[in-house]
């Protein structure tokens, strides 16, 4: 493992040190990139992207049509570009080798960048209308690298399966009709803190890996002398490594030849079919792939008839990511389930009861794996929890198919989203709608004299004007004093909280919590994707205490403030769960005047709020109903103390 950054010069691939499943997952994708990529999830600072991208200098060349924008393959005239097939009438054509390389898609980048627009200055020089290639004209029989996968925009993620399915790139756009191949190996790197990866891009990813940093004292000082090194003189210390890479070259060269004529027997892909049904696996993406990765498995390894050894080593990578989990699954359980089914199966053992329910053993216990949502140990504050959570099983794995992203779609300024029409330039802008400024220029070339086919004055350009959708950012500010009474009515609002963060978890929003109790306010998770992390700070939520709303508010109004800096056009939700009943203020204020003065500052900063009362006392002296008022906020009285009733009260008004 070493720190991904790096200069110019390529970090040497066998000098990295452990993550030896990550190094093995690429390679397999060496050997066969219809094993469909990697995606690597882990920590920061694990090598993740050194890793990706010190791959292109150990893979074979390939040969390519000479001249080819497209590096079409000779060798397969079917999924040649139309340019290839056009110039093969004219002759033989020409060939020449050259090397795979890594294609980074940046998350920023607009979906001109990635499937290619027409070529402008042509166009205004020649009057003709030719294709300018996007980073897919570019990654054909290459690898399209994306770091940080899980933040890329939703209109990029589904022109990428698109294309994944099909590998060809289709445009028609801008008046330009246009298809050429993309066949790549597709790897992403993100780090699971930051969210997830949208379901249906997730699967398209043949294998994928957890990675986490090295432990062992003495690896981490070897990684800290290599990292040294490598700094001090690249070159120098890549010379250290020619041989083992050379090595590795000649591996990888003699496995791709192994390939064609290897196959699993009958047998194998009953173990794999067997496997992924009893796991639970849906469709049949991995017992192909897994097939195809224990095939390129045996032929790294030298060997010419796969193995059940080969599955073993495949399997996890294989499932890793596709076992059906929610948001409320216990990672460990997840984990766990797997392993013992994948011994099971390949030990030739039986993983159904006599009732046909699975009873995968625990690691060394033999005790059964738990397969509840929520532990059989949960605390007693957690059943109301665990009610929600099932009831939201039922109707999850539907909802991720159907969901395609986010809440609200806005006007995009900075270049991203998908054009949808055109307007007068303004200012400086650089998005320039082509298409439109020729059509706004067309009725008066006669009258314009120059030495461009066609020319355009200021008065002609016109902008593009994008749309994409962005989220919401949910803080749930919730009173944790002993002012909540009941512990059934803390019950219902944690019910509620994990309630609405299924719904975030569908709708790809970041949720935030905040907790109140005593005389101060604590930041219990910071607004993020990911539900998992969310829901294991539910479960320590501590309660007693003082009731400082005020403090409360206050918190949650900066953290939206930073959801702010970082996306302007993010849609800010507070929604406060309290009886009202507030008791202290700020630096010794008055609770309520406080909590008021602070709901003004909220309606100042266009937050949307809203305030569920759990209160019981009468309607007219509810402190929650002037809190919703001062910050122009929804005031919703709750009737019933249940977790459900709460967050549906919330969910039809977001």
């Amino acid at each position: 493992m070493v720190p991904t950054a790096r200069p110019a010069h390529s970090y040497p691939f066998t000098a990295i040190v452990g993550q030896e499943t990550l190094k093995s997952a690429l390679l397999l994708n060496a050997v066969d990139p219809r094993v469909g990529g990697v995606l690597v999830r882990g920590e920061k600072g694990t090598a993740k992207s050194t890793a990706v991208r010190a791959l292109a200098a150990i893979l074979p060349d390939i040969d390519v049509v000479d001249g080819c924008r497209f590096a079409c393959d000779p060798a397969d005239p079917g999924s040649w570009c139309v340019e290839c097939t056009t110039r093969r009438k004219d002759g033989v054509l020409p060939r020449t080798t050259t090397r795979a390389r890594v294609v980074d898609l940046p998350v920023s980048a607009t979906e001109d960048r990635l499937v290619g627009t027409l070529d402008l200055e042509h166009a205004l020089k020649h009057g003709e209308r030719v294709f300018q290639p996007g980073l897919l004209g570019q990654v054909n029989r290459s690898i399209l690298y994306v770091d940080e996968v899980n933040l890329l925009d939703d209109h990029l993620v589904d022109t990428l399966l698109d294309v994944a399915a099909m590998g060809v790139n289709t445009v028609e756009r801008e008046g330009v009709s246009f298809q050429h191949p993309a066949r790549f190996i597709l790897v992403g790197t993100m780090n699971p803190e930051e969210g997830d990866v949208r379901p249906q891009l997730l699967d398209r990813f043949g294998l994928c890996v957890d990675v986490q940093g090295v432990r062992e004292p003495a690896d981490r000082v070897e990684i800290v002398k290599r990292r040294r090194s490598f700094e001090e003189d690249a070159t120098a210390f890549a010379r250290q490594w020619v041989d083992a890479e050379d090595e590795l070259k000649v591996r990888l060269k003699h496995a791709r030849l192994r390939l064609p004529g290897m196959e699993p027997s009958d047998e194998l892909l009953h173990v794999i079919a067997t496997l992924c049904s009893e796991l639970g696996v849906d469709g049949h993406r991995a017992d192909i792939i897994m097939s195809r990765a224990a095939t390129a498995h045996a032929a790294l390894e030298g060997r010419t008839e796969v193995e059940r050894a080969d599955i073993h080593a495949v399997a996890r990578l294989v499932l890793a990511h596709r076992l059906r989990r929610n948001p409320f699954d216990e990672e460990a359980s997840s984990l766990e389930q797997m392993h013992s089914g994948i011994s099971s199966v390949l030990s030739g053992g039986d993983t159904t009861a006599g009732d046909g329910s699975q009873t995968p053993d625990s690691a060394g216990d033999g005790e059964s794996a738990p397969a509840t949502l929520v532990t059989a140990q949960a605390d007693g504050d957690l059943q109301a929890v665990a009610a929600v959570a099932l009831d939201v099983e039922r109707q999850l794995d539907d909802v991720r198919r159907s969901i395609s992203g986010r809440r609200h779609e806005t006007v995009s300024n900075d270049g991203r989203g998908r054009y949808t029409r055109a307007e007068p330039a303004r200012g400086s802008s650089t998005d320039v709608a082509l298409d439109a400024t020729i059509r706004a220029a067309a009725p008066f070339q006669s009258q314009r004299d120059g030495e461009m086919a066609i020319n355009i004055e200021r008065s002609d350009v016109m902008t593009k004007v994008r749309k994409r959708k962005v989220g919401a950012s949910i803080i749930v500010c919730v009173d944790a004093s002993g002012s909540m009474g009941a512990a059934d009515r803390m019950d219902a609002a944690k019910a509620a909280v994990l309630d609405l963060l299924v719904d975030a978890y569908q709708r790809r929003d970041r949720v935030g919590l905040v907790s109140f109790r005593g005389d101060d306010a604590e930041v219990v998770l910071a607004p993020t994707a990911s539900v998992e992390l969310a829901q294991l700070k539910l479960k320590s939520l501590p309660t007693g205490g003082a009731t400082p709303l005020a403090a409360g508010m206050v918190r949650s109004m900066e953290l939206l403030e930073a959801e702010a800096r970082r996306d302007a056009d993010v849609i800010p939700w507070l929604v406060i769960v309290t009886d009202g009943r507030a008791n202290v203020g700020l630096n010794g204020g008055l609770g309520s005047e406080d909590a008021r003065a602070v709901a003004a500052r909220l309606r100042a900063a266009k937050i949307n709020t809203l305030v569920l009362d759990t209160g019981s006392g009468p309607r007219s002296v509810s402190g929650a109903r002037e809190v919703a008022r001062a910050a122009g906020g929804e005031h919703i009285r709750l009737t019933a103390l249940d977790g459900k009733s709460m967050a549906e009260a919330v969910r039809t008004r977001l």
